[in-house]
C-alpha cells in the first residue's frame, strides 16, 4: 500500500512539473505587452463577431424544416437556445450589437465589417 502510494505521488508531482514549467506567463510591467494584450481582446472580439455572422447568413439561407439540424452543426454557443427561425435572427442580432459595442468601448478598429 505505502508503495502503491509513494509511486503515484512521484508520478503525480513528476506530471505536474513536466507539463506545468512549460508555461509562458506574459510580462504586463511593459505598455507594449498591453497594447498586444488589447489587440488579442479585439481579435477576440473580432472573431465572435465573424461567428455571429456566418451563423445569421446560415440560418437567413437555412429552411425552417431544417434549422435545429443547421444549428447543431454551425457550433457557435451562446448566441441562441431556440429553434425557431425569427427568434435565432433576433438573438444573433442581440449578440452582434453586443460585441459591436464592447469593440467600440475597447476602441478597436473594425476590419471591414459591414453595417
Amino acid at each position: 500500500m505505502t508503495y502503491k502510494l509513494l509511486l503515484t505521488l512521484g508520478s503525480l508531482t513528476t506530471l505536474i512539473f513536466i507539463t506545468g514549467c512549460n508555461m509562458k506567463m506574459p510580462y504586463t510591467d511593459t505598455p507594449e505587452s498591453a497594447v498586444s494584450g488589447t489587440e488579442e481582446v479585439c481579435m477576440n472580439i473580432e472573431k465572435k463577431i465573424m461567428q455571429v455572422d456566418r451563423f445569421t447568413e446560415v440560418v437567413e439561407k437555412t429552411s425552417a424544416f431544417h434549422l435545429q439540424e443547421a444549428a447543431r452543426a454551425l457550433e457557435t454557443p451562446k448566441i441562441t437556445v431556440s429553434n425557431n427561425k425569427p427568434q435565432m435572427l433576433r438573438d444573433a442580432a442581440k449578440k452582434k450589437a453586443a460585441l459591436v459595442a464592447e469593440q467600440e468601448k475597447l476602441s478597436c478598429t473594425p476590419s471591414s465589417r459591414e453595417e
